[in-house]
C-alpha cells in the first residue's frame, strides 16, 4: 500500500538525533478514489485499443462469459478488501495485500467493461453463470463466493480473527477465480482475453501462496470450515503448468 513518511519534531535529549520516520497509510476513502481513477483510465485505454483494432467482434462465447462472470466475481473480492481496510487493528502486511486486491481487480474490471462495451456486449451477468465453461449455475451459487453470513462475520471480526477469516475467504475466492481463468486461458479465442486470463491465473495463484506464508508467519489458524488452500488441486491449473514445465 502506498505510504508517505512524516517526522515528529524532536525535543529534549532527542533533539540531536533525527526523529524516527512514521508511516501514514492511505485512508479507505483515498484508496477508493485512487482505484476509481485507475479503473476509468484503464477503461479508456482499452476502448481506444479496441477502436484501433477495427473489424468485427473478436470475442467468442468463452471470452464474453469469462469477462462478465469474472467481473461479477471480482466485485465481492473488492468488498472483502474494503471491509479489511476499514479496520484499525490490521497488520500493514495484510493491509497491503488487501490494497493489491482492490486496485488489481478494479483494474481488471475496467478492462472487462470497456472490452465488452466496445463490441456490444453487456457487462452484467444473466440469471445463470459459468455456462461458458460447462458448469452452469445461478449467480448466487457461483463458486468461491462468501455467503452473506460469512461477509457479516468478516465485518464484525477484529484483530487476528479478522485476518485469519479474510485469508481463508480470499483464498477460496481466488481458487475459484483462477479455476475460471484457467479455462478461459485454454479455451478463449481473443488473444487479449487469453493473455489476461493467464495473468489472473498467475497472480491469484501467487497471492494465495503469499497469504499462506503470512498466515504461517503470524501463527494464524485456518478457521473452522475451511481447508488448507495450498493442498487444493485448483492451485495447479493446466494453463500454469503448461507454461512452467
Amino acid at each position: 500500500m502506498s505510504a508517505v513518511e512524516s517526522e515528529e519534531p524532536a525535543t529534549g535529549e532527542d533533539a540531536a538525533a533525527p526523529a524516527a520516520p512514521r508511516q501514514r497509510w492511505l485512508s479507505t476513502a483515498q484508496v477508493v478514489v485512487l482505484v476509481a481513477a485507475v479503473a476509468f483510465l484503464v477503461g479508456a485505454i482499452a476502448y481506444v485499443v479496441g477502436e484501433d483494432q477495427g473489424g468485427g467482434d473478436p470475442l467468442s462465447s468463452v471470452d464474453v462469459g469469462f469477462q462478465q462472470d469474472m467481473g461479477y466475481h471480482h466485485e465481492q473480492a473488492i468488498q472483502m478488501a474494503l471491509l479489511l481496510l476499514a479496520k484499525d487493528d490490521i497488520e500493514p502486511g495484510l493491509a497491503s495485500f488487501a490494497t493489491e486486491v482492490l486496485v488489481g481487480q478494479r483494474y481488471e474490471q475496467g478492462i472487462f467493461s470497456a472490452t465488452l462495451d466496445r463490441f456490444g456486449h453487456s457487462s452484467e451477468v444473466g440469471g445463470s453463470v459459468m455456462g461458458w465453461m460447462g458448469e452452469p449455475m445461478s449467480a448466487d451459487d457461483m463458486a468461491g463466493l462468501a455467503t452473506e453470513e460469512q461477509m457479516q462475520q468478516l465485518a464484525d471480526a477484529e484483530g487476528d480473527e479478522a485476518e485469519a477469516l479474510w485469508i481463508a475467504l480470499m483464498s477460496e475466492h481466488h481458487l475459484a477465480g483462477l479455476h475460471m481463468a484457467d479455462y478461459a486461458a485454454r479455451h478463449g479465442q481473443d488473444p487479449t482475453t487469453v493473455n489476461l486470463a493467464e495473468a489472473i491465473v498467475k497472480n491469484q495463484r501467487s497471492e494465495i501462496l503469499d497469504y499462506d506464508r503470512y498466515r504461517t508467519a503470524q501463527d494464524l489458524p485456518i478457521p473452522d470450515g475451511f481447508e488448507d488452500p495450498t493442498k487444493d488441486q485448483r492451485l495447479d491449473p493446466l494453463s500454469f503448468r503448461d507454461h512452467h514445465d
